[in-house]
């Protein structure tokens, strides 16, 4: 047998088991990027130990899994840091984009709301005390788990995750309503209309995505006894 055979088969079999790992990873494609190449350099370091001290490539590579573990349990304990990951993500995003498409309603449904005061802002716009309480969720997610947690008790994965849903929920809650309300005043359509009808309907669509993306990840989370799963590599620096 070819010097090189046993190598290449080597190399098969680890980027293999690295592509089940990533497959069972859900969350950012960053974190997942670096988690995997975290990985990897530990697993080649462990291979090249087992290598010097002997081992064919073969054998030391299937050592070297035995001793990371199995695909699903490697994505297991890195789902909760993944999911705080991707609850981020997501909340960020609806916050960055919540004044495009409120100020763009708001013109639309209210221009004047300064002078019309609450109750008229209200009547206009009523899905305002939904937005609110979107905002406040979001807001003290991110502050729970960012480095706020110094001084605020931290949120866990899964309530990160529940809370990204519900936002979510209540972002397409709200954009319909607007939507809705828009449509039943059978005004003119000027391009202010245009722009906040399809601000709108991108915020659905992608809410949409993020609730089917929550509820996989929260369905995937499993809770250890003291709410955390952790995972130990030997000199892998993970």
């Amino acid at each position: 047998m070819n010097a090189a055979q046993p190598a290449a088969s080597a190399e098969a079999r680890l980027t293999t088991y690295l592509a089940e790992i990533a497959a069972g990873l859900r969350g950012p494609r960053r974190r997942r990027a670096g988690i995997l190449d975290e990985l990897r350099d530990g697993l080649e370091q462990a291979i090249a130990e087992d290598t010097a001290a002997g081992l064919p490539p073969d054998r030391a590579v299937t050592a070297g899994i035995e001793q990371f573990g199995s695909p699903t349990a490697i994505a297991d304990a890195f789902a909760p840091e993944l999911a705080t990951g991707y609850a981020r993500h997501a909340l960020a995003w609806f916050i960055a984009t919540g004044p495009l498409v409120g100020i763009s309603w708001l013109l639309l449904l209210q221009p004047h709301a300064w002078r019309t005061g609450p109750a008229g802002l209200l009547a206009a716009i009523p899905v305002i005390p939904l937005v609110a309480v979107a905002v406040v969720a979001a807001v003290a997610t991110l502050a729970a788990t960012g480095r706020l947690i110094r001084w605020i008790p931290e949120a866990g994965p899964r309530q990160a995750v529940a809370a990204t849903m519900a936002v979510a929920a209540l972002a397409v809650t709200g954009d319909t309503a607007v939507i809705g309300v828009w449509a039943w005043s059978a005004t003119a359509v000027p391009l202010l209309a245009v722009v906040a009808v399809a601000a709108s309907l991108i915020r659905i669509a992608c809410s949409g995505i993020t609730v089917r993306h929550t509820t996989a990840i929260h369905r995937h989370l499993t809770p250890s006894p003291d709410g955390r799963t952790t995972v130990r590599y030997r000199d892998a620096g993970v």
